[in-house]
């Protein structure tokens, strides 16, 4: 009976510290997460760079130098703005060294347009990792409407390379609304994430505290 009270005991203990690890990491993640906000704001605040070949870096403004692929415009279908539904419309743009770039042009719903307006100029973009898109299955294309985005599938549909880039087009044509960029979650959630954990810490520590004690008052009223 001794054993399992004190192999109890060790096991909380071993709860408790991982919480505070946890914390520990949270905290060390906050950290982090500033300092990438803050490189996201200076790379910004920089002045638009021209860009015509190869991997651009992450949350720059660009100008691209290539030509539009409107052959291969997608549709992101069921796409919320304002408590509308539409689409997303990315169209590949193809730089002068043949590398792919995906541009969500914006938010378009039909109304009486039945077709969205043509991917014309030079496009100003902010690049920026791709967004996490979660399936639940595999949902099949249907003509140009996607379900997500996958640079692997659009490129076995299209028919071309795999895209190195993908980026959010600052200005819109009329009919598109353009969409606002977003950058990571902020800093202070992984501090309230921390502030969570230490809370289970605490009461860890509590809960450790009255079964030791408990367990040896037990022990010492034998003796």
């Amino acid at each position: 009976m001794r054993k399992r009270q004190y192999a109890a005991l060790c096991s909380l203990a071993a709860l408790v510290l991982l919480t505070a690890v946890l914390g520990i990491w949270q905290l060390w993640r906050a950290q982090q997460k500033q300092i990438l906000l803050s490189e996201i704001e200076a790379q910004q605040a920089l002045p638009e760079l021209a860009w015509s070949a190869g991997v651009p870096p992450p949350w720059r403004v660009l100008k691209l130098e290539g030509i539009w692929l409107s052959q291969a415009e997608i549709m992101l279908d069921q796409r919320v703005l304002n408590g509308r539904v539409g689409y997303h419309l990315i169209t590949p743009f193809q730089l002068k060294d043949g590398s792919i770039v995906m541009v969500n042009r914006g938010w378009w719903s039909p109304g009486e347009r039945l077709q969205p307006p043509i991917a014309e100029g030079a496009p100003s973009i902010v690049a920026q990792p791709l967004p996490r898109y979660f399936e639940l299955s595999d949902t099949p294309i249907q003509g140009r409407v996607f379900q997500n985005l996958d640079l692997g599938r659009f490129a076995a549909w299209a028919h071309l390379p795999i895209a190195t880039t993908y980026g959010i087009a600052k200005d819109a044509p009329l009919g598109i609304q353009p969409l606002p960029i977003h950058p990571p979650l902020p800093y202070q959630r992984h501090l309230a994430y921390a502030l969570s954990w230490w809370c289970m810490t605490g009461f860890g520590v509590f809960l450790w505290l009255r079964f030791y004690r408990a367990t040896k008052a037990v022990y010492v009223s034998k003796d």
